[in-house]
């Protein structure tokens, strides 16, 4: 028999894109995940997901019961908010669901919920935090990502452009000294995602920018990042409204090193006709803008 917690099992691996990332996200553990699919994919009688040292991929069947999940989830939020407001007097109601990379979640979309949901009680708010690629067809109803304006899906945007530079700690240059450039680099270690566990292509830039210098502190969060840098680990590649904000990091090379990305957004297909999905964008949009100099970041001029 087919059991609902499974399905919400394989619905949360699809957004965090890892057994690993679902298992945090539903208070369980690694093998309970993986128990669940199991389970799921012998009652269903095929393959759901096919797994990876990268991450989990949806099959077609994976992406029909997804599909059907997320349809069931929807209905479900939308009986919640007829309940709590049953002359349907608010404008904008109901679940939205925005999936977005760590940093950039926490200090530009979670501001932007908090103040939509303050404006609009019954509209209800997700925010799930993950730096991983576009999952084009499922997952939440917002993402925003890493990645080249142009890829993605049709109801993909570029929402703004961010800027990587090079931190250090006061500790860190007194042991091993200032670089005099960026050429001289190859000496100094830096800190950075673990590469090979980065499913996006964008922040491969190790070998393009510093080819001649070593990771000697790696990790999957950009806010591990940050403290390893302030602990004087290494020289942080970190966004620049991570690294700028922090007053005891020095910018090296403002000029020189400032390394362009771009953040996408894109709107699930079945939340096109959604008033509450557009607004939430529509908002994305207005913070950046108006935040634009920290996206940047501080130059040497």
């Amino acid at each position: 028999m087919l059991r609902a917690d499974d399905t919400v099992v394989l619905l949360e691996v699809a957004r965090c894109g890892t057994l690993l990332g679902a298992a945090t996200a539903l208070g369980v553990d690694h093998s309970t995940v993986s128990r669940r699919l199991t389970g799921l994919e012998r009652e269903l009688g095929g393959t759901v997901v096919v797994r990876s040292a990268q991450g989990c991929r949806l099959t077609e069947l994976g992406r029909e019961v997804v599909a059907a999940a997320e349809r069931i989830e929807q209905a479900l939020a939308d009986v919640r908010c007829r309940a709590q407001d049953p002359a349907g007097t608010s404008p904008l109601s109901g679940l939205v669901q925005v999936s977005s990379t760590e940093a950039f979640g926490v200090h530009f979309v979670a501001p932007v919920l908090a103040r939509l949901q303050h404006r609009h009680p019954e509209l209800h708010v997700e925010l799930v935090t993950a730096t991983r690629p576009l999952l084009q067809t499922v997952g939440a109803d917002i993402e925003v990502v890493v990645g080249q304006p142009g890829t993605g899906r049709g109801n993909t945007a570029r929402l703004t452009e961010y800027r990587i530079g090079m931190y250090a700690a006061p500790d860190y240059l007194r042991r091993r000294g200032v670089p005099r450039s960026p050429h001289d680099l190859g000496d100094h270690t830096l800190v950075f995602y673990i590469e090979p566990l980065m499913r996006i292509t964008d922040l491969h830039i190790i070998q393009r920018y510093f080819p001649d210098s070593t990771i000697g502190f790696a990790s999957t969060n950009v806010f591990a990042h940050v403290e390893a840098t302030k602990a004087g680990s290494g020289i942080g590649l970190l966004p620049a409204f991570l690294g700028d904000r922090e007053p005891g990091l020095t910018r090296l090379f403002p000029d020189e090193v400032s390394i362009p990305l771009d953040y996408l957004v894109s709107l699930a297909p079945r939340v096109l006709r959604r008033p509450a999905a557009h607004l939430v964008v529509e908002e994305l949009g207005r913070e950046v803008a108006r935040r634009r100099c920290e996206l940047v970041g501080r130059t040497g001029a």
